[in-house]
């Protein structure tokens, strides 16, 4: 009986799928910088419209200075705690939602007819900013890195 001396063939893995996004990662990325830029934006007109505020309000310098404290001091409470908020709510869908709470209050402080008011909406104001910058960074990496065996899986699809 002839003897089979051929070695068995070796067993290969099964070839991973090449990971794609599910959204294009340039149109996230615009959106997070729009977000960065609004934010910028309105924290630069509220310290250059501060004396405009103030006359039109009829407030004095002093007073005025509680709309940038507050909007200050509000995104300084929320900042610590905004990574277990983001770990409850999921880190998309808490972005978005501060995005939108900063869009929204944002027209509120442009509307609001007294300081006592503008004040408030800069509280809101500041809570989502303070959001919006702590989870505007850890995008970059997540859009624009290949999902690989050195990069964690659990960063990509149990954030979503």
């Amino acid at each position: 009986m002839p003897e089979n001396t051929e070695a068995p063939a070796p067993v290969s893995a099964p070839r991973a799928e090449p990971w794609t996004p599910k959204f294009n990662p340039w149109l996230i990325a615009v959106v997070v910088a729009m977000a960065a830029f609004m934010e910028v934006l309105d924290t630069s007109i509220a310290n250059v419209a501060l004396p405009h505020i103030a006359g039109d309000l009829g407030a004095s310098n002093d007073q005025s200075t509680w709309v940038l404290t507050s909007y200050l001091v509000s995104n300084a409470i929320i900042l610590p705690i905004s990574g277990w908020l983001a770990g409850i709510f999921g880190r998309k869908r808490f972005f978005l939602a501060c995005i939108v709470l900063f869009t929204l209050s944002s027209l509120l402080c442009g509307a609001a007819p007294t300081l006592g008011a503008l004040i408030v909406f800069r509280v809101i104001q500041g809570v989502a900013e303070a959001v919006c910058s702590r989870w505007r960074r850890p995008f970059w990496p997540i859009l624009f890195l290949r999902r690989n065996a050195a990069w964690p899986s659990h960063s990509m699809e149990s954030r979503r």
